[in-house]
């Protein structure tokens, strides 16, 4: 057999096993490449969407970008450093008090370690009231921006005070001054004023007069502000007075009397360089310009809220019945009651410590005694004499009342032993008792529940009793000496449910038991309505709490969802 050669072929040759081989793993390699590529481009996209675009909260729907909350974070701590450096350069300029120094910057310390909820709620806040602002008629402008910017460039006018301080004198033994007490405070400040007018000496005066520590300096109290931590109306009446001309004696809320000077004023000085420390901190302009819209979206509310508040309106004249709630109402036995404490020589905490033939417990027991005659023959007296004669510190203003007890809590054996006797009744008087502070004449208040005894209580008023009577010896409240008296009052005045509660009450009848959690329940009398504008007091108390107030209720009513934790900042 022959074999012939195979003819040769012209078409183009095919690829072998290698080269597919090869051709196989490189397509396969790129693929893996761009596989890689999109996965990181993916985890990239999800890591850049977590921080910027995923929502930090909601209102109403309304998502708030971590984008926006991180630009907001650094606007904050833009301000913070802002201000700290302010702080630092007056200081090293002898230009603010020490104290003032430390407590604004313990303040900026607060705002650091809260900046992350500061930051989202302020943003949460924006949505609120730019929903809220247009219901009010109210806009913000590029100009009212503009002023909310100078104010945080600004440094306030400061002023180089003195004090001249006038406080009541303490009988031993006493926590409070008495009512002669103060009168002789006020007339040797009033004295000193009168001289300061005649042209005397300030030093001279200071120096012998004044009982502050600054005395030795003349009252010297260095630089101050409108912002300084003194005594509100103090301060507020340094802010006023010209140049070198004392103010008037001034009552401060501790009781003391204060003459003030001023001798030094230097003006009020804006940094003209802010926004370009803005920029230059890594913060953008318009998110710095976005948080001053929101403080000047709030400020206009705030004005506008206290307008109508201030307005002549309806107010009531409310008397009150507060009942406490009490950490121990719910334990085992608990009792309330009230007391009247006679220590020997007028003094519990000693006590203890004296033997017990030391004439002072008869002396102690012979005025228990005669406090227990009285009350058998007219109950009614028990406030009055808990007030005036009691030696417990607090009963000047409790009228005796103390808290709920239980058989779980450390008192005193034998005061435990007489209000955990068995068969006690509601109003009992106890006959006095002797305890390591002395002798106790106790009357039992009540037993739980608390809104049981609200529902007796306007069952009672309802049915003929002074409702007066019934606050003077049942509230927990200031004004419960005075019947329960809280005035008049208006709309804004009061949190929400407690103005409700008042407001839905017909006038001369008595509320439903209002039960506020964390705090008690709640009796209301309404003696009368008038259309009136608040007083002095009453304006001051709308001033400082009016927009919260109402703001509180109106933001309740929006629906929010926070999604981030902002425990840690940033």
């Amino acid at each position: 057999m022959t074999f012939r050669a195979r003819t040769g072929s012209n078409r183009p040759r095919t690829w072998d096993e290698r080269d597919r081989r090869t051709f196989l793993l490189n397509v396969g390699f790129g693929l893996t490449v761009v596989a890689a590529l999109l996965l990181l481009l993916i985890a990239f996209g999800l890591s850049w969407y977590g921080d910027y675009l995923a929502s930090a909260a909601t209102v109403n729907g309304q998502s708030i970008s971590k984008d926006a909350y991180n630009r907001q974070l650094a606007v904050n701590t833009f301000r913070i450093s802002y201000q700290r450096s302010r702080i630092r350069t007056l200081l090293t300029a002898g230009r603010i008090r020490t104290t003032d120094a430390e407590n604004r910057m313990a303040v900026l310390d607060q705002y650091t370690q809260q900046a992350g909820t500061i930051a989202l709620e302020q943003l949460i806040d924006g949505k609120v009231m730019e929903a809220l602002a247009a219901g009010q008629g109210v806009t913000v402008s590029e100009a009212d921006v503009d002023t909310k910017v100078t104010e945080e460039a600004t440094t306030p006018e400061l002023r180089r005070a003195w004090m001249i301080a006038v406080e009541p004198e303490l009988a031993e033994g006493e926590s409070t001054p008495t009512d002669a007490a103060k009168a002789a405070a006020k007339a040797k400040a009033q004295q000193a004023l009168t001289d300061l007018r005649a042209g005397k000496d300030w030093d001279t005066i200071a120096k012998a007069v004044s009982t502050d520590a600054s005395k030795d300096q003349a009252g010297d109290l260095g630089f101050i502000d409108e912002n300084a931590s003194l005594d509100g109306a103090f301060v507020d009446a340094l802010v006023a007075v010209a140049k070198d001309t004392p103010t008037d004696v001034i009552e401060g809320e501790d009781g003391v009397y204060r003459v003030g000077r001023v001798t030094e004023i230097i003006d009020a000085v804006v940094d003209a360089t802010l926004e370009q420390q803005v920029q230059a901190e890594g913060v953008a302009l318009e998110d710095f310009r976005a948080a001053m819209r929101r403080e000047a979206l709030r400020d206009k509310l705030d004005e506008a809220i206290l307008a109508r508040v201030l307005a002549a309106g309806p107010q009531r004249q409310v008397q009150e019945i507060f009942l406490e709630q009490g950490s121990s109402e719910t334990g085992p036995g608990a009792i309330r009651v009230r007391h009247i404490l006679y220590s020997p020589n007028g003094d519990p905490n000693a006590a203890s410590t004296l033997a017990e033939d030391d004439p002072a417990w008869a002396e102690a027991k012979t005025r228990a005694d005669a406090a227990y005659q009285k009350l058998v023959a007219d109950i009614g007296q028990f406030d009055a004499l808990a007030r005036a004669e009691s030696d417990e510190g607090l009963a000047a203003t409790s009228g005796g009342k103390l808290p709920y007890f239980s058989t779980d809590d450390a008192i005193d054996p034998v005061f435990a032993a007489a209000i955990f006797a068995p068969g006690l009744k509601e109003g009992q008087l106890l006959e006095p008792v002797k305890s390591s502070f002395g002798w106790h004449v106790i009357q039992v208040m009540r037993f739980p529940p608390d809104l049981e005894w609200a529902n007796k209580l306007k069952a009672a008023v309802d049915g003929g009793q002074d409702f007066g009577e019934l606050a003077r010896d049942n509230s927990d409240n200031a004004e419960a000496a005075e019947g329960g008296d809280i005035g008049w009052i208006g709309k804004g005045q009061l949190q929400q449910e407690l103005e409700d509660a008042i407001f839905a009450t017909p006038v001369g009848a008595v509320s439903q038991p209002l039960v506020v959690d964390g705090e008690g329940i709640y009796l209301f009398k309404v003696n009368k309505q008038e259309t009136r504008e608040p007083d002095d007091e009453q304006r001051a108390q709308l001033e400082a709490s009016a927009f919260s107030t109402w703001y509180s209720k109106e933001k309740a009513g929006f629906t929010i969802e926070r999604s981030i934790t902002t425990s840690v900042a940033g």
